[in-house]
């Protein structure tokens, strides 16, 4: 179940999507103890192709995430497993509140409230893409909002389907943290840091699903 105590979540899904709201994608469901998300849809254009998947507790400033994640399938082959956090509404309005006006779940949209976005994901196109044996490497990449400032950005490791991928993200202050598979792969420094918000999960033309999500205050 999903719990505050300490300023932090646990979550099992064993009360299903009650503490998460939805914006976007095909289909987002709970199957086996994890939460699973679809937005990759047959058809060619945007609709539906695109998830967020936020959570109502609302995240202490400092923090430390951990979860796991696997993509099924990407038909694109991106691969993509995104992480919101810190985000709140520039208005001071609950970010739910504003949920119907990103229901199409638009990149852009979420670009014009205050937070940041952790990106892994699998990109062989980008220039450094790959390595010198010509294998994939992800794509990793953190910006802040509203703006979409890049903070830090590396090609790195790895984005595969049908592999778990422990995903550990650490803020403390203006010092941000990304590893995966208990090895760091990517670190920013924000000099003006955003505070406490809420956290969210997202993806792009892409299959993929979520499981043992813990995330604790840090003093």
């Amino acid at each position: 179940m999903s719990a505050a105590a300490a300023g932090g979540i646990q979550e099992d899904f064993s009360h299903g999507l009650s503490n998460w709201w939805v914006e976007g994608g095909e289909r987002t469901w709970i199957e086996n103890g994890r939460l699973m998300m679809k937005a990759d849809p047959a058809e060619k254009g945007p609709k539906a192709a695109v998830a967020t998947v936020w959570n109502r507790t609302v995240q202490p400033g400092d923090f430390e995430l951990e979860l796991d994640s696997q993509v099924i399938s990407s038909s694109q082959n991106v691969n993509n497993i995104n992480l919101f956090f810190s985000y709140t509404d520039p208005s001071g309005r609950p970010l739910e509140s504003s949920a119907e006006s990103r229901q199409s779940a638009e990149y852009a949209l979420y670009h014009k409230l205050n937070g940041y976005i952790l990106t892994f994901l699998n990109d062989a196109e980008a220039a450094g893409g790959r390595d010198a044996n010509g294998a994939t490497k992800a794509r990793i990449r953190i910006r802040r909002n509203p703006g979409f400032k890049l903070l830090a950005e590396t090609f790195a490791y790895e984005c595969r389907p049908g592999v778990t991928y422990h995903l550990k993200l650490v803020k403390k202050g203006g010092d941000i943290r990304f590893a995966v598979d208990g090895k760091e792969v990517l670190r920013a420094v924000d000099p003006a840091p955003l505070s406490g918000g809420y956290f969210g999960l997202r993806t792009f033309r892409t299959l993929l699903w979520w499981d043992n999500i813990r995330l604790r205050g840090l003093v």
